[in-house]
């Protein structure tokens, strides 16, 4: 029995050796933070050391919580940031980055990983001034693409270090492009006729031209005017349409009165043609746009059919439902469409053939508006056509009780 206690009495006073030579280590470590304190500060009273390591203790806890939240924002940022060392080297990037730049690396060099000489001598320049940097650059993503890149640099503790925010900014150039070439074409157009009315207004300051002459190209001159009138509203009409500032699309109207209607208005057009046109919409049908609208698209279609078919050509003008959708259809038996052109028909200003076009007094931009309107309404159009066979132009819309907000 006495050698059980002597046991445990020598196990007992082995634990607690242990628990004072832990709480020994702590001291000595804490007199060590205290003692840096006092030697980084100068002579401090223990009351002035001690709130110094309670600051010291705050600035970890807050590193901490900043470094936990830098974590969330690289993991959570929906577009490419990368942070770099003093050495223009990447110490952390967001995922974003990871997946859409095809090769950066952490602790890897920033020309190595993205082979862009102008952003890492950017960043150079940005941390060695501490002054932020912007320009575009060209990465690897997917291909060859322009960023945009904002780099802020900052000190940390001895050292400097920057963060580098990329955007894509592809799809906003592309636009721009888009519209200087839209602005080029415009000029251009409006400039063929007015040209043209300037050589028939010089013409007719010649005293001495007959009367018959003059009546002729006073003919002419009208025409350009009015077609120099009508490309200036639809170039108009499309500008409000893209913008969002035309009246809403969407309503409800009737599509077999309306389709009459327009036919009688056309009937000169039909008459000078040569062209059969059958209306077989149903009564009742109605389309999930309102009149103004509906009117645009379906008299586009019709004047195309009549217009481009050929003489002697058959034009139908059918609708229908099918399940949530409407679906209405302008077909010839003309002339067709070669597919080297078809793909393109819809995009403004480009004509299948150009001077039969302006003899007939088109723009170029009527099919346009209608693929507009049609799937601003949540609607799509397509041209089936092959050339000697005719063309079919249909057009599917959400009918008007299921129409998206």
């Amino acid at each position: 029995m006495n050698l059980v206690l002597i046991i445990f009495l020598a196990t007992a006073l082995m634990a607690s050796a242990a628990i004072l030579a832990i709480l020994i280590s702590r001291l000595r470590r804490q007199r060590a933070v205290m003692e840096t304190i006092l030697s980084a500060t100068g002579s401090e009273s223990p009351e002035e050391a001690a709130g110094s390591l309670a600051r010291l203790t705050d600035r970890e806890v807050v590193a901490g919580i900043v470094s936990t939240r830098l974590k969330q924002l690289l993991a959570t940022y929906p577009k490419p940031v990368l942070l770099l060392d003093e050495s223009a080297a990447i110490i952390d990037l967001s995922r974003k980055a990871e997946t859409e730049l095809e090769q950066p690396r952490r602790k890897r060099g920033l020309l190595e990983s993205l082979g862009s000489h102008d952003l890492d001598e950017a960043v150079r320049r940005a941390m060695d001034r501490l002054e932020p940097q912007e320009l575009t650059v060209r990465l690897h993503a997917h291909g060859r693409r322009p960023y945009a890149a904002s780099i802020f640099p900052f000190r940390n503790s001895d050292r400097r270090e920057c963060v580098v925010f990329l955007e894509d900014v592809s799809t906003p150039m592309k636009f721009g492009e888009l519209r200087s070439q839209f602005a080029a074409t415009v000029s251009h157009e409006l400039r063929t006729p007015l040209a043209g009315i300037r050589v028939l207004v010089e013409s007719l300051r010649d005293q001495e031209m007959p009367k018959e002459e003059a009546v002729r190209f006073l003919t002419k001159i009208e025409a350009e005017t009015a077609r120099l009138r009508q490309l200036i509203e639809e170039i108009l009409f499309l500008s409000r349409l893209e913008s969002g500032a035309a009246e809403s699309i969407r309503g409800e109207t009737v599509l077999r009165p309306l389709a009459d209607q327009i036919l009688k208005d056309k009937e000169q057009l039909i008459g000078k043609f040569e062209v059969k046109v059958e209306n077989m919409v149903p009564d009742g049908l109605s389309l999930p746009l309102n009149e103004r609208m509906a009117t645009t698209v379906l008299s586009n279609l019709i004047d195309n059919a009549i217009k481009y078919s050929g003489r002697g050509s058959r034009v139908e003008i059918s609708a229908g439902e099918e399940g949530n959708r409407v679906e209405f259809m302008v077909r010839d038996d003309g002339i067709g469409i070669d597919a080297e052109h078809l793909p393109h028909i819809f995009e403004r200003f480009y004509r299948v053939d150009r001077s039969r076009s302006r003899r007939l007094g088109g723009t170029g931009l009527g099919l346009s508006i209608v693929k507009h309107i049609v799937e601003s309404a949540g609607g799509e159009v397509q041209a089936i056509s092959r050339e000697g066979f005719g063309t079919e132009m249909t057009v599917t819309l959400p009918a008007s009780g299921i129409m998206e907000p």
